[in-house]
């Protein structure tokens, strides 16, 4: 299991101190972007200025999201049939144009399918519920993601380039958040004297419902359970902690001892996902036991094992582990933002933080600050560039992570993530100059770790070719 191969491998460097050939061995990271804006417009001139400096800053997925009541028709006309992606109703236009975008630019795209239209939702909406969230059908969600998936199957005309086919998508997501009622309702139900999680249930429906439609189009499609957010209410509120919302979904009881119960129809996925986002950095656990920030995705990758070990998430064998938002705003430009610098350092150690924890794909809310319409706190300020174009340091962060960790009195380790391939070399600030202290022969986005023989404080940093990450501090 690819978890488990990280902590071997991690403990064979710690005490052996291996580097450079037990680095090529090391379970990769891919990096990314949520739905930009500058990366999904319509506008072409727009994309050519972002899309390049995506995969530039290293970048090799870019999630995009399908409301599927904004692609559906508003009303099911007569004869129409959902699971058919050329049906007259379906509107693709903007979709068809992100796909052929990031694709034309060689990045994979994640699709993640969210909002129902108002006919495929539950009877009986209650008012005041966020439109498209009140118990959407789930065989109304499988025909539509059967559409999606043929539609991005890689073999579907393209309308508006006759003779070439639509670029192919393998990467599926039910879902956005499913444990916050703003996106997945309703969240609780009374039964008796308590609240019993209700949620988890319609999301496991819709859940089994995308994976049999996408698994039906190509068998080698991945699905990813929808990214959870990561903090909750107590029983009746809007959030149901991430935790709370695992055990419910894959039929666990339990917090310390979690214990199978009958699951009549276990979730299907190849992939879980988390958003740990975290006001005080990525080394700052959640204080309530059922929240999940950085350095908590233990609790849902135990309770992962627990769904593997007792056939409570199936297919049988391992799944991985996917981030799929994460981001800090920076200050500047907004004045209740993070210190540059700070999110810089965020960035790469968060990277760290979770790869460590066996996350196999981490992606970041933004490349692009936002405009700040009407005001910074009603906006996002988290890219790894400002609005005017100009880098912060969170773009080195980015696309070269650099992180160092003291072991014990002499030994210091060294990980990182090598933006281009060739011979890296980890260097220690020394009597006002910087000097070699190991050299490592790394591939392009390749984890390298290494553990170096250092006692007292030390300034170190990793250099290749032309590029050179930020630099580390130990005492």
């Amino acid at each position: 299991m690819m978890r488990i191969r990280t902590l071997v491998v991690l403990g064979v460097l710690v005490l052996m101190g291996l580097s450079a050939g037990a680095a090529q061995a090391l379970p990769g990271l891919t990096t990314g972007f949520f739905s930009d804006p500058v990366l999904t417009t319509e506008s072409a001139a727009t994309r050519a200025i972002w899309l390049p400096r995506a995969v530039n800053e290293g970048a090799g997925m870019v999630r995009i999201n399908i409301n599927w009541a904004a692609v559906a028709p508003q009303t099911r006309p007569a004869g129409f049939n959902a699971s058919n992606p050329a049906s007259p109703g379906y509107n693709w236009t903007a979709i068809d144009s992100q796909v052929r975008a990031l694709h034309s630019y060689g990045l994979k795209i994640l699709i993640t399918i969210t909002n129902a239209p108002t006919w495929a939702e539950g009877a009986d909406i209650p008012k005041g519920e966020t439109p498209g969230t009140w118990k959407p059908s789930a065989v109304d969600y499988g025909a539509f993601a059967s559409a999606a998936a043929k539609r991005y199957g890689g073999h579907f005309p393209d309308p508006s380039q006759p003779g070439t086919d639509l670029p192919k998508v393998s990467d599926w997501q039910g879902w956005n958040e499913p444990n916050l009622s703003v996106y997945l309702s309703p969240a609780w139900v009374r039964s008796g004297h308590r609240w019993v999680a209700e949620s988890p249930i319609i999301f496991r429906g819709l859940m089994n419902a995308l994976y049999k439609s996408v698994k039906a189009v190509s068998k080698s499609n991945l699905v990813i359970l929808g990214g959870t957010a990561p903090y909750g209410d107590p029983p009746g509120g809007e959030r149901i902690p991430p935790a709370e919302f695992d055990r419910a979904l894959f039929c666990l009881n339990g917090r310390t001892q979690l214990t199978p119960t009958p699951c009549s129809n276990p979730v299907h996925a190849d992939a879980i996902d988390h958003h740990p986002y975290g006001v005080a950095g990525p080394l700052s656990p959640a204080l309530n036991p059922d929240d999940v920030a950085v350095p908590d995705i233990y609790k849902l990758t135990r309770i992962l094992h627990a769904a593997e070990r007792s056939g409570h998430i199936l297919p049988a064998g391992p799944k991985q582990v996917w981030v799929t938002e994460i981001s800090w705003d920076s200050n500047p430009p907004d004045p209740q933002g993070v210190p540059i610098q700070r999110q810089a350092r965020w960035y790469e150690q968060s990277m760290y933080v979770l790869w460590r924890q066996g996350v196999d794909t981490v992606m970041f809310l933004q490349l692009v600050d936002s405009p700040p319409i009407p005001n910074y706190a009603s906006t996002y300020q988290s890219g790894l560039y400002y609005l005017n174009g100009q880098p912060k340091p969170s773009a080195i962060a980015f696309r070269f992570p650099f992180v160092t960790s003291r072991l014990n009195h002499r030994q210091i380790q060294a990980w990182g993530r090598a933006p281009q391939s060739g011979k890296l070399t980890i260097e220690q600030y020394k009597h006002g100059d910087w000097k070699p202290l190991k050299r490592l022969a790394v591939q392009r986005r390749q984890v390298f770790v290494s553990n170096l023989a250092i006692t007292g404080g030390a300034v170190l940093r990793a250099q290749i070719g032309s590029q050179t990450s930020l630099s580390w501090t130990e005492s």
